[in-house]
């Protein structure tokens, strides 16, 4: 049994804490700030350091400062600037997410710059409080990009004021996309841009005709000045804020992706003398050496944050990082449409784990944000004469487990966390420094040692500089005190950690792109397809394997997708090999249902959640009888022979009980049909996505039914999980529910490590953040996984007999620059991190 760390919060609860500001400090009144250490993000460190605030300001920060009599005082373990998104959609895509707050694409017309997104922003989105709880305090808001020219944009302060103390600045910059998105909003109505050609032809063919209006205006200024009477032109409120651009009054914000867009871009900005700032931006590093002298650019990278491309699909490239490194003004996005916002730092401490400095990272989240919009004297650093918008934390700001404590925006507490003490990580774990250093004979050789400074078999207790043999594939023998017989390769993993492989007990590996970029996962011809076969779909080369073993994760249960009601069976598989029937550790290891809208269709049944399951219903009502005439007739042979229906005979094991059914559903009343079903049909079942799965943990725990928790990094208050808690993980541990985790896996292009919630490890420490046991969070992607899967026999543990399935770390397994060193499965060494290209490629040697 597990115990929770924090107190729990619902999202409701979450949102009051989030919307509680303090008292509006009054004219004169001063805050002092005592912080063990304060980030300003424009200098070093300042360690037992103070800020003065006065009327909202700062107006001292330094080491020795007097601290003036009658100040209010408060204490921080560390201090960081108050966070800047400059690309979101918060506000104009506000929670939930349904048709009737969709506000962000003003798609009647390719070039709209008479529009802003301060006309479509809810000031109510609930959204808004989530992401000031994580820190974030000034964001701007921005059209979407279906448009060549969308608009302009909104910087707004995320504290609880009236909309107009809110608002920052109501154009902030004008939003552009030299990218595909127009192409694929207008080329389908068969109007320009159909092309790319066509994206920069009428961009530019706007400017020209600003440049026009400009001077229409300037002759009838002049004229005007000399005492003439002329007709002024007409007004045209869009070519009004292509002039602004124009006379870089504000800067143009341009979506775009790949290298040539990001040439394209500059090249527009230069003919015309734009203010530019780069969004997305995510192949900006393949020319990183052509950029360099672009110091005017600024580069507002992500999500995600990690990349590949057609010169390597295995090897994952920190854009940031590489640009950073170079030189660039580099800043990050959430990109966040209803949610999301809260992420801003976390993503920062990926492209940390991956080899970007952590002042890069702070500054890409703060000072750059706000030197790209022209804040700079605003917000942005901890400086004399700046808004006072401050964040404290209770760790060092891009470790996963550090959490926020307080924010002030404007001098005054918009957020405060409750009192409890986050609980310290039990398990000690070393921080190794040099290089994992693995002998050629490991590979040749069957038999070989690892001498690790932390072994966790997740069989026991962790040992202290434990050994584990390795022979013929399988582990010998995991513990304490072992002697490494005569002739065994040694790996001296002194100082690292040495664990089992981890396991996603869901996945939708090698089934959901091929080389035509045809998908897999779902069977969507009809919404009952239990004869599929997952199996026949695997394509062992698929890339997303490679990202899989980058991320430690060594077994895996893939399974068709949620979008038909039943969606067929999954097979559990090492993520390591050639052709799939020699990767499968369980073939046909579970069948899947979905439930709830995913699996609800339009025109056709099911419509609805009551014709879901009747359709479920009278499917299984049908196998049974299926099975039972079988059966007779194999009894007696007497009669016809049924015909085979293979629809049904794949229903049958299931209905027996040997395979177990993975429910996709979110909601609680979902759940509950889903429970009323197996009862009727006695289905072994395990629940999956799972959002509300907590508000059943004592029920789900009674029947031994085991959850897989997904998307925990999503934002709260959309309407098919409306109920998401952070703490769901500690709830469900709490009450003895069997918990496992389902990773992001990324797509060709973009690797899951490089998005939140795409890591096992990442996901595992999010949940020990909101209170999840740090054992169970370990077990969570390990040994339980492994029970989910049903191979426990197989992996999940360090024990005499399993499959050698081992992951090294250069640290404890939660904390952020603890990234995998080497994987092994089956004994093989099948990843070695390497450090490639300017240090920040993740591969393997």
């Amino acid at each position: 049994m597990t115990t929770v760390k924090f107190r729990i919060l619902i999202p409701a609860l979450l949102l009051a804490l989030a919307a509680g500001p303090s008292p509006a400090p009054a004219a004169g009144d001063v805050l002092a700030v005592k912080a063990e250490r304060i980030y300003s993000a424009v200098g070093e460190p300042v360690d037992n350091g103070v800020i003065l605030i006065e009327n909202g300001k700062i107006k001292a920060v330094g080491k020795d400062l007097d601290i003036p009599a009658g100040a209010r005082l408060l204490r921080a373990k560390v201090v960081i600037p108050g966070l800047i998104d400059i690309h979101t959609h918060l506000g104009v895509y506000s929670l939930p997410r349904v048709d009737e707050n969709s506000d962000g694409n003003e798609m009647t017309n390719p070039v709209t710059p008479q529009v802003r997104a301060l006309d479509s922003f809810n000031f109510d989105d609930p959204a808004i409080a989530v992401g000031r709880a994580a820190g974030v305090t000034t964001i701007v808001s921005r059209p979407g990009s279906a448009n060549v020219i969308g608009g302009t944009s909104v910087a707004v302060k995320l504290k609880n004021a009236s909309p107009d103390k809110m608002v920052l600045v109501e154009d902030c910059d004008l939003k552009m996309a030299l990218e595909g998105n127009p192409i694929g909003v207008y080329g389908a109505k068969k109007q320009m841009p159909v092309t790319m050609m066509g994206v920069y032809h009428l961009a530019r063919k706007a400017f020209l005709e600003a440049q026009d209006y400009q001077k229409s205006w300037e002759t009838h200024e002049k004229d005007k000045a000399a005492g003439k009477n002329p007709v002024p032109p007409k007004r045209d409120l869009g070519k009004d804020n292509l002039v602004k651009a124009l006379r870089r009054e504000i800067p143009v914000h341009i979506h775009c992706a790949t290298a040539s867009e990001v040439v394209t871009s500059i090249r527009l900005a230069d003919e015309f003398n734009l203010r530019l700032s780069l969004g997305h931006c995510y192949w900006a590093y393949l020319i990183v050496d052509d950029l360099r002298d672009r110091r005017d650019v600024h580069f507002n990278v992500g999500p995600p944050m990690f990349f590949t491309y057609f010169d390597n699909h295995v090897e994952l490239r920190n854009g940031p990082a590489i640009l950073a490194e170079a030189g660039l003004k580099v800043s990050l996005q959430t990109d966040a449409l209803g949610g999301g916002q809260q992420n801003l730092r976390h993503l920062a401490a990926l492209c940390v784990r991956y080899g970007m400095t952590e002042d890069d990272a702070l500054k890409a989240i703060t000072i750059r944000e706000a030197e790209a919009v022209g804040l700079e004297d605003r917000i942005g650093s901890i400086e004399p004469g700046k808004d006072a918008d401050l964040v404290f934390l209770d760790g060092e700001p891009f470790e996963f487990l550090t959490g926020v404590e307080k924010v002030l925006i404007d001098g005054r507490v918009e957020f405060e966390r409750p009192e409890e003490e986050p609980a310290p990580l039990r398990i000690e774990a070393g921080s190794a420094t040099g290089a994992l250093e693995i002998p050629d004979a490991v590979g040749a050789g069957s038999a070989y040692a690892i001498k690790a400074g932390t072994l966790l078999t997740m069989a026991g207790a962790p040992v202290a500089n434990g050994v584990v043999l390795v022979k013929d594939g399988k582990i010998e023998k995991a513990g304490a005190g072992l002697a490494v017989p005569e002739g065994y390769a040694v790996i001296d993993a002194g100082g690292f950690t040495v664990m089992p492989g981890l396991i996603s007990p869901r996945s939708s590996l090698g089934i959901t792109t091929n080389w035509r970029n045809q998908s897999s996962l779902n069977e969507s011809s009809s919404p009952i397809t239990p004869e599929m076969d997952v199996r026949h779909a695997v394509e062992p080369q698929a890339p997303l394997f490679a990202y899989a073993r980058q991320l430690g994760i060594t077994s895996v249960l893939v399974t068709p997708g949620n979008l038909n009601v039943i969606g067929g069976r999954g097979a559990t598989l090492k993520t390591a090999g050639d052709v799939v029937d020699r990767m499968i550790i369980k073939d046909q290891a579970a069948m899947v249902f979905g439930f709830g809208v995913s699996a609800k269709r339009k025109e056709q049944s099911p419509m609805t959640r009551m014709g879901l399951a009747a359709l479920l219903r009278d499917n299984l009502v049908k196998a049974r009888e299926y099975g039972a005439a079988r059966e007779r007739y194999e009894k007696d042979k007497k009669g016809t022979e049924p015909a085979r229906d293979l629809a049904m005979e794949a229903l049958l094991p299931v209905l027996r009980g040997d395979m177990p059914v993975v429910v996709h559903a979110e909601r609680e009343d979902d759940i509950r049909t889903a429970l009323r079903i197996a009862d009727e049909f006695d289905l072994r079942i395990i629940l999956d996505g799972a959002t509300d799965a907590y508000k059943l943990a004592g029920e789900l725990a009674r029947r031994g039914i085991p959850v897989i928790l997904a998307d925990p990094f999503r934002g709260a208050g959309n309407i098919e999980d409306r109920g998401f808690d952070p703490a769901a993980a500690a709830v469900l541990a709490e009450a003895g529910v069997r918990l496992a985790f389902r990773a992001a896996e990324g797509s060709r292009w973009t690797p899951a490590a490089g998005e939140a919630g795409g890591d096992l490890l990442e996901i595992a420490a999010f949940a020990v953040k909101n209170g999840l046991d740090e054992e169970a969070a370990l077990r969570a992607v390990t040994v339980d996984a492994a029970a989910i899967a049903g191979i426990s026999g197989r992996t999940g543990s360090l024990e005499a007999g399993k499959d050698a399935d081992i992951l090294i770390l250069r640290g404890h397994p939660f904390r952020t620059k603890s990234v995998p060193e080497a994987v092994f499965i089956d004994g093989k060494l099948v990843h070695r991190r390497a450090e490639r290209e300017r240090g920040h490629v993740a591969g393997s040697k």
